[in-house]
């Protein structure tokens, strides 16, 4: 069962006193367009992703964007007709990314019960990749903490998270034994998880102030071992 990424369209007001739309599920396989890296819409896409990571929503208007990306602003708005139209496609893109790394780690995961791999491997390995998506991907741990605190954050984009937070569970849930399953909240031990590494990549300067590390590869090398502790306790693995 691959993990779903659900691509939406900004949700919308209907008529006075109704609510947002409601998606069916068919929506949930959809693939997102594959873009050619020199295309002046992955141009523009990768521009905002820059921007919303540096300034939020809120303080991103589509005429930065055009500037940054030496377009025109009718040229942006031709593939994008408002600024929430494209935020949902940077985050749309981004748990595509995710959902990638996400499909490795059940890969490891799944390796590992069949082949009865030792599990300090299997977790070291799971950390070593959540880690290195992050240092691929530089505006992703920035881009989901504005999501998390901006107010005015798209509403599509907070249910493609749920969507992709639910499909992940799922996956977990039937690798993981039946009694674990009835004792663990699968769903808070995934965001745990991940609130950690987001905050951690959000700004390693911080963290390294706060917890009074001045080399880069120590703090790295402390939080990577507490993330592997963190799995292991969570999973019974000690």
């Amino acid at each position: 069962m691959a993990i779903q990424v659900a691509k939406l369209r900004p949700l919308r007001q209907t008529r006075a006193g109704k609510g947002p739309k409601k998606y069916s599920s068919p929506e949930l396989h959809a693939e997102p367009q594959r873009l050619e890296p020199s295309s002046t819409k992955e141009r523009i896409l990768q521009v905002a992703e820059e921007l919303f990571a540096e300034r939020g929503y809120e303080g991103t208007r589509t005429r930065d964007i055009a500037e940054r990306a030496k377009i025109n602003i009718s040229t942006l708005h031709f593939h994008w007709k408002s600024k929430e139209e494209l935020y949902t496609a940077v985050y749309q893109r981004l748990l595509t990314q995710r959902a990638q790394q996400a499909e490795e780690v059940f890969a490891l995961l799944e390796h590992a019960r069949a082949s009865s791999s030792p599990w300090q491997e299997t977790v070291q390995a799971i950390v070593d990749k959540s880690f290195s998506f992050f240092r691929t991907h530089l505006h992703a741990a920035r881009l989901d903490s504005y999501r998390i605190l901006e107010a005015t954050t798209p509403s599509a984009a907070l249910q493609q998270g749920q969507l992709f937070l639910i499909s992940v569970a799922e996956r977990l849930r039937a690798l993981l034994p039946p009694e674990l399953v009835r004792r663990l909240d699968v769903e808070l031990t995934i965001l745990t998880l991940n609130v950690l590494l987001r905050d951690y990549f959000t700004n390693p300067a911080i963290f390294g102030r706060l917890l009074g590390e001045r080399s880069k590869e120590a703090l790295e090398t402390r939080i990577k071992r507490h993330v592997q502790q963190s799995v292991a306790r969570l999973f019974d693995l000690i």
